[in-house]
């Protein structure tokens, strides 16, 4: 662990957007002593959003991994690197990764239609409400085969697809930040990304597609 000469064919690397440590949550952990250890505040875990920390209830359970921005570990050389996402944001081949369970979770907060629907006007997916900023969830397991940041992207703005290794693959459109990168596996739950009102959109919203043997499906047809 923590060394290049240690990975291999077939694993999946995490490379999240910003510069820090992918840290393994250990039984004793603390916030103040996990952040005096790779020299950051603890502001910096806490309000890193993709750990999804409750602010009012700041605990973590062991064995989860938890992004420090910022982060440096003077013991083991498992600092991480922002990669840009400009060039190659689109993934030929990853590897092995999660796959999904075949079912799928709200991708946002909200579980209310606030623009087109499926089928209307030859829609292939549903804009579902999210005031800019709302934090976006993976709605199933799987590995991010899109992460494109800063184009049109054929009225997709900023836009992320997983796929889910079982037939499934998800799109979700019209991002204001993106927090994974190509060929990371992302779980189910997790934050992705945040919404926002990019490409072709007049609104914040999320547009969010589900994709079977690469046919668009209904999502109201798979969403609890």
């Amino acid at each position: 662990q923590g060394s290049p000469d240690n990975i291999h064919i077939g694993d999946v690397l995490h490379i999240p957007p910003v510069d820090g440590v992918y840290y393994k949550w250990e039984e004793g952990d603390t916030i103040e002593s996990v952040a005096a250890r790779f020299e950051v505040e603890p502001e910096a875990i806490l309000n890193w959003p993709g750990n999804q920390i409750d602010l009012t209830n700041p605990t973590i359970e062991p064995g989860t991994y938890v992004m420090i921005p910022g982060g440096k570990d003077n013991n083991q050389p498992i600092f991480i690197q922002t990669v840009s996402r400009h060039s190659g944001s689109v993934a030929t081949s990853c590897g092995g990764g999660y796959i999904g369970g075949g079912f799928f979770s709200w991708p946002t907060p909200y579980h209310s239609l606030s623009g087109y629907d499926y089928g209307q006007g030859g829609h292939r997916g549903i804009d579902i409400t999210a005031p800019e900023g709302t934090p976006i969830y993976a709605a199933d397991s799987g590995v991010v085969t899109v992460a494109s940041v800063g184009g049109w992207n054929y009225g997709y703005g900023n836009v992320i697809q997983i796929d889910h290794g079982n037939g499934f693959v998800t799109l979700y459109a019209h991002l204001s930040v993106i927090y994974v990168s190509v060929c990371q596996s992302v779980m189910r739950g997790s934050t992705i990304a945040a919404a926002g009102n990019t490409g072709n959109s007049f609104g914040a919203h999320l547009h969010f597609e589900i994709r079977y043997n690469g046919v668009p499906v209904n999502p109201w047809d798979y969403l609890p």
